[in-house]
């Protein structure tokens, strides 16, 4: 195996393939590798996609990893700092707080790295779209083969081009592989770059599978590919087109919103909404007919994730066991330490009936648990005071995972997380409609998602970007990144919001801060031409 290791993503070079770890290996895949030894049959390429999925799944991953390690809540550093959540004001993550108060810069931790995940990706695309050049593949399936892998490649560096637009702007398009290391990139506009996503997305949405059944578990399909294509128009301002594609995925026989019990605890107390949510529920065997693409992390599964996998329940979970009276409970979310906690705005903008203001969705009462406490079975009383200190505080149950018999203080969120499911593509086409200044058909969609979840019906007098924004925070709380979703709707409109409904972080934000800055490495090390920095951050 001629492994390439060491390729700087400094340069931002195209031959970004790496030595793997075996955290790496979990799904057979011997790492990346040279075209010339392995992209020479069906098998070959079907091992450099494994190798794909893998590195998406990184985006997943804290510490303990030889590629890069992102820290303990590198998807948090994508909700702080927006309008939907607050840190803790002691003791919280000290790589999250120069996101949430906007003193971070950028040699900061995770600029650095979303930065490598999203351009590593791209480069181990890129490494096999150009292997599809050689004449002399032996394919099992000599037309469907290589439009599948051509397909797949496509997604997933146009799937880390999301990344990079959201949340540098203006950004290298790279798609060819440099032999050598090159020092002359130069950030083209945003809109170049997403126009090119369209362009992978579309021929990804022609040539993936079609019947999500027929796939495993975590594999795309073409849906995923018309999910993000949707998407992509919106960043393009071509609402009709962005309808059409939505409405693909909304029309296909394989997708609907969950309205009835499923999975393996749909005969115990709940709900439609907290099924989704809970642990081996995420795929279509389940009788999850909603999900259309889950990154696979399930809990010792080969292939799935490990100790150091998805710590977002540290995040969303309050750190309840560090209150008087509490001890870590599975019921009460598992070992949490209250990093972020939804600001008030959000917890009091569904109506009582709203499915998913449930007690099952929603965790507002918290009764202490010690046995050996006088304060057991009584109610906590929740102050600011608690509430600020991140050790109990009203959050979504979506991140409670526990594994006290395994290990009481078990770190991981290790159920398989859904990258993508039919709400939100029905709240895509919604976002297009009030792009065309069609409210009625706007508010006729959020409709269909309200329906779901028992709310009131919105008018369209209603609608407007501010309340599509809301209703996308009572559905998809956690699930989306939020930073990447204000940034989709412009810099007016994410710091709007900042000011208004985040109380931390509104006198901190300033104009530029919509983006982050451009990791200083990148700049030091593209000495062939000017790589200039964000707005904002020169100093």
């Amino acid at each position: 195996m001629k492994a390439i290791k060491n390729i700087t993503y400094l340069l931002l070079s195209t031959t970004l393939f790496v030595g793997c770890s075996k955290d790496f290996l979990d799904e057979d895949t011997s790492g990346f590798q040279a075209p010339n030894n392995t992209y020479t049959t069906t098998n070959g390429f079907e091992t450099g996609l494994t190798g794909l999925y893998a590195f998406a799944r990184l985006e997943f991953h804290t510490w303990n990893n030889d590629f890069f390690s992102q820290g303990a809540t590198p998807q948090e550093a994508l909700q702080v700092g927006t309008d939907i959540v607050a840190i803790k004001q002691t003791g919280t993550d000290a790589t999250l707080a120069p996101f949430s108060n906007y003193t971070l810069n950028p040699t900061s931790s995770y600029v650095r790295n979303y930065w490598k995940f999203a351009y590593g990706l791209i480069g181990n695309s890129n490494l096999i779209l150009s292997a599809l050049d050689n004449p002399n593949i032996q394919w099992k399936d000599a037309d469907q083969d290589p439009k599948r892998v051509r397909a797949t490649a496509e997604f997933f560096r146009a799937y880390a081009y999301r990344y990079l637009v959201s949340l540098y702007g203006d950004v290298p398009w790279v798609d060819k592989v440099s032999e050598l290391p090159r020092t002359d990139f130069t950030r083209a506009p945003k809109q170049e770059v997403i126009q090119n996503m369209i362009a992978d997305f579309k021929y990804a949405a022609e040539n993936l599978p079609e019947n999500p059944g027929s796939v495993e578990d975590g594999k795309l399909t073409k849906w995923a590919a018309y999910h993000y294509l949707a998407e992509a128009y919106l960043w393009a301002n071509k609402p009709d087109s962005a309808i059409i594609a939505a409405q693909a995925v909304i029309n296909a026989p394989y997708f609907s919103l969950n309205n009835q019990r499923f999975g393996v605890e749909k005969d115990l107390s709940g709900d439609y909404f907290h099924d989704m949510f809970i642990e081996k529920n995420q795929n279509r065997k389940s009788g999850n007919q909603e999900t259309i693409w889950a990154i696979q992390l399930e809990y010792n599964s080969q292939g799935g994730g490990d100790l150091y996998t998805d710590w977002s329940k540290r995040a969303w979970v309050p750190f309840y066991a560090q209150q008087t009276g509490f001890l870590l409970a599975d019921s009460l979310g598992g070992r949490g330490l209250g990093h972020i906690r939804p600001y008030e705005w959000w917890l009091n903008s569904y109506e009582v009936q709203d499915v998913r203001n449930s007690e099952y969705n929603i965790k507002r009462d918290w009764y202490h648990n010690d046995p050996k406490s006088p304060l057991y079975g009584t109610k906590l009383n929740i102050t600011e005071q608690i509430k600020e200190s991140g050790n109990v505080f009203a959050t979504t149950t979506k991140f409670f995972y526990g594994k006290t018999a395994d290990n009481p203080a078990f770190e991981g969120n290790m159920k398989d997380r859904v990258k993508i499911r039919l709400a939100e593509t029905y709240l895509l086409l919604a976002e297009a409609y009030l792009q065309k200044n069609d409210p009625a058909s706007a508010a006729s969609t959020i409709n269909v998602v309200r329906a779901r979840a028992k709310a009131t019906p919105v008018l369209a007098s209603q609608v407007n970007i501010d309340y599509l924004l809301d209703e996308r925070a009572r559905e998809l709380l956690g699930e989306e990144m939020r930073r990447m979703t204000l940034s989709r709707f412009g810099k007016t409109v994410f710091l709007d919001r900042v000011k208004r409904l985040n109380t931390q972080s509104k006198d901190a934000i300033k104009d530029g801060n919509e983006l982050w800055p451009i990791p200083q490495e990148v700049i030091d090390a593209n000495s062939g031409a000017d790589f200039p920095q964000n707005i904002g951050y020169n100093n």
